[in-house]
Parts: C-alpha cells; structure tokens; sequence
C-alpha cells in the first residue's frame, strides 16, 4: 500500500494521460493539491501500452480518482441544469422578495399602530404639563404674597416700641413667628 504523497503521484500519472478535453474538465483546485501534496517515486511507473483497467494501481490511487470522477460528473451534471437551477433560484427569490414585503408591511403597521397609541397619550400629557404650570404658578403668587405679608408685619412689628414687643415676645406663638421671620 502507498503512502499519501505516494498514491496522489500515481494518481497525477494516471491524470497526465487523459485527453485534453477530459484533463480540462478536472478542477484546478484538485489539480493544485495533487502537486502540492504529491511525492514523486521512480518505482511508481504507468504502462501506456495497457488499458487503465488492467494497470496495477494502488486501492487509495482507484478510490482518489472515483472520487475526482464522481466531483467531475456532479459538476457537468451542474453545467447541464444550471440554466434550470439558476431559473428556480430567481423564482424562489422573486417568491421571498414578495414574502419579504408582506412581513416589512406587517411590522411597519404595527410600529404605526404603537406611534398612534403613545400619539393618543401626548394630549393628555400636555393636559398635565399646562395644569402642572399653572398650579406652579400659583403657587409662586402665593409664595410672593406670603413674602409681602411677611415683610409687611416685619416693617410693623419694627415700629412697635421695644417695651411693647417684650410684652408681645413673651408669647411664644410671635417669637416663634419672628425667628422665622429671621
């Protein structure tokens, strides 16, 4: 039995015999790994004068070469269906083109179905943002009224003499007013 680099010698002996037009058939990514991979032996030798068949060729030589064999026919029967196939290729493509469609429609109605429902919600929203700021601002009004008031009661309870306030700040409720007021 051959070795590896062996038998794809014997195979490339076997090749270099072939009519061009066969030779040409095999593919050239197979011719390039017979050399790349190949071992030349000068005991491995192919008698022209007898019939492939009846040469004395190693089993893994015969099983490499069924197998180019087999490669080389599924590509021909490639070449000959190949205007069919490339027709059912555009079919199918045609086919999922509309398929591609229906699903791109589908899932854009559904985004605009969900843009409508948050679109419902900005009017209540803005309901909410216009009575926030109104409520805002009375709230300010109030505030700065508060604030006049206060600073009005300041100015009177600074008027008062200071014996009177003595009298007044002795009730806690007016002295707790006047440390805020401070």
């Amino acid at each position: 039995m051959l070795s590896k680099p062996q038998y794809l010698y014997q195979a490339k002996l076997v090749i270099d015999q072939f009519p061009e037009e066969d030779y040409n058939l095999i593919p050239v990514k197979t011719l390039k790994y017979i050399n790349e991979n190949m071992q030349e032996d000068p005991n491995i030798k192919i008698d022209l004068s007898i019939p492939l068949e009846d040469q004395d060729l190693d089993p893994q030589t015969w099983d490499f070469l069924e197998k180019m064999a087999n490669e080389i026919s599924d590509n021909q029967f490639y070449e000959e269906y190949k205007d069919e196939a490339d027709d059912c290729f555009k079919f199918f493509e045609e086919q999922n083109k509309g398929y591609m469609a229906i699903a791109e429609n589908k899932k854009l109605n559904d985004e605009i179905s969900g843009l409508k429902a948050e679109n419902e919600k900005i009017p209540q929203a803005k309901e909410l943002v216009i009575a926030y700021k109104k409520l805002m601002q009375e709230k300010e009004e109030e505030i700065k009224n508060l604030k006049i008031k206060n600073n009005s009661l300041e100015e009177q309870l600074n008027r008062i003499p200071k014996f009177i306030k003595l009298i007044f700040l002795r009730n806690k409720n007016l002295k707790a007013l006047k440390e805020t007021n401070d």
